[in-house]
């Protein structure tokens, strides 16, 4: 390689780290936004949760599903425009042009019957199992809440990354501590658009694309390049899932991964 040719791949390196580094920052400012929204979210909730009197369900579950769909309506659009804010940006800065405001594909409104039955059954499904396990029924919704609301956000993502010509795909950011379950997922790394991923790997669990449980942390996030730069936590996972499910699938691995995963800090 002659020197002026090794100059300029080593300034292009410098370039593609620089944006690497980038991509992580804006990813993890991200985070911290979609976590504060929950945060909100949470508190508003049990605030209003004295409204729904379980000795009075059929006159004050109405009111409190009226107030509830309107909280989660508020946070649930919050959380979808940040995330199209978030995709902008990261997107503006790998491809070093503007992000056009058209390309984001913003959530739709939760379904009012879905969440009226959602809510129901956090809510005054939970109730009469306070009398053994106090605060259950309190501590589903808020779970149920969050999860729905944070899912504005993935799902912008996610509707973005596919109708995005310029996205090869999609990778998981976890809260930084993640469950043996979300650990799983992350460690998949990059998920690209081409790929089959129901089909081929024991990771991928259940309907949809992103596999989320109540009170979890993840957020999604664009990536346009195929050697996109993750978090140490998934790197970290990827190789405890290498290690720890060697010749397993399907269940088998599962379980291999969650005990070794668990077991990684003990």
């Amino acid at each position: 390689m002659t020197a002026p040719a090794a100059q300029q791949a080593a300034q292009q390196g410098a370039a593609d780290s620089h944006v690497a580094v980038y991509a992580l920052s804006a990813a993890a400012t991200a985070k911290s936004i979609q976590l504060a929204i929950r945060a909100a979210l949470l508190r508003d909730v049990i605030k209003l949760w004295p409204a729904l009197d379980k000795n009075r369900l059929a006159e004050t579950w109405p009111g409190w599903l009226r107030a509830m769909s309107l909280l989660i309506a508020n946070y649930h659009g919050q959380s979808s425009f940040a995330a199209g804010r978030s995709y902008q940006a990261m997107r503006e800065q790998a491809l070093q042009s503007p992000a056009p405001a058209r390309l984001i594909k913003m959530a739709p409104a939760p379904d009012p019957e879905w969440l009226a039955r959602a809510l129901g059954f956090s809510g005054p499904g939970m109730l009469e199992k306070d009398t053994a396990q106090p605060g259950t029924a309190l501590s589903t919704t808020l779970g149920t809440a969050a999860r729905i609301v944070l899912d504005g956000g993935r799902t912008t993502t996610l509707q973005t990354v596919k109708a995005d010509p310029a996205a090869v795909g999609w990778w998981r950011m976890t809260d930084g501590d993640p469950c043996h379950f979300c650990a799983m997922l992350a460690s998949r790394g990059v998920v690209f658009e081409e790929r089959s991923f129901a089909r081929s790997d024991p990771r991928f669990v259940g309907e949809g694309d992103a596999k989320v449980h109540n009170m979890c942390g993840c957020t999604l996030k664009p990536a346009f390049s195929h050697s996109q730069r993750l978090p140490t936590v998934n790197d970290e996972a990827d190789q405890v899932w290498r290690e720890s499910t060697a010749g397993l699938s399907g269940n088998a691995a599962r379980d291999a991964f969650r005990k070794a995963w668990e077991a990684r800090n003990h």
